[in-house]
């Protein structure tokens, strides 16, 4: 099977393009005018990033079932943490939250999590394959 003929590699693939568009381009708040991206807090900066990369590298990863779900579970691991930090960011500073930086982190999640699925999907039809044989 050829990597980019599998869904969930597209599916990882929006993922990390939304995680580096976060990383990048999006601003995380503002406050009193002023407006703070994502490059302003290093420990977010780090943990989109992680999360990106865990993305590129899950796609490498297409032949190892096994450890494609595990990077795929830690890259949402990382993406929960990420939204318990801009809700305590929220919380603790009540600032004005960047709508755009909230939709691409749904997407992300919600494309890793499709791609969880088609991998395990994947997984478990191999494991049938062979308890047939």
């Amino acid at each position: 099977m050829n990597m980019i003929q599998r869904i969930q590699s597209l599916y990882l693939l929006l993922a990390t393009i939304a995680m580096i568009i976060i990383s990048f381009e999006t601003s995380i708040y503002s406050k009193d005018e002023l407006v703070f991206m994502v490059q302003d807090d290093t420990k977010m900066f780090i943990l989109t990033l992680g999360a990106a990369l865990l993305g590129v590298v899950s796609i490498g990863v297409y032949k190892s079932r096994k450890l494609q779900m595990k990077l795929i579970r830690l890259a949402l691991v990382l993406n929960f943490v990420i939204a318990v930090r801009l809700f305590l960011l929220w919380k603790a500073f009540e600032v004005a939250l960047n709508n755009n930086f909230i939709t691409l982190l749904i997407v992300a999640s919600i494309a890793f999590v499709l791609a969880y699925r088609g991998v395990k999907k994947d997984d478990d039809l191999v494991r049938s394959v062979d308890r047939i044989r």
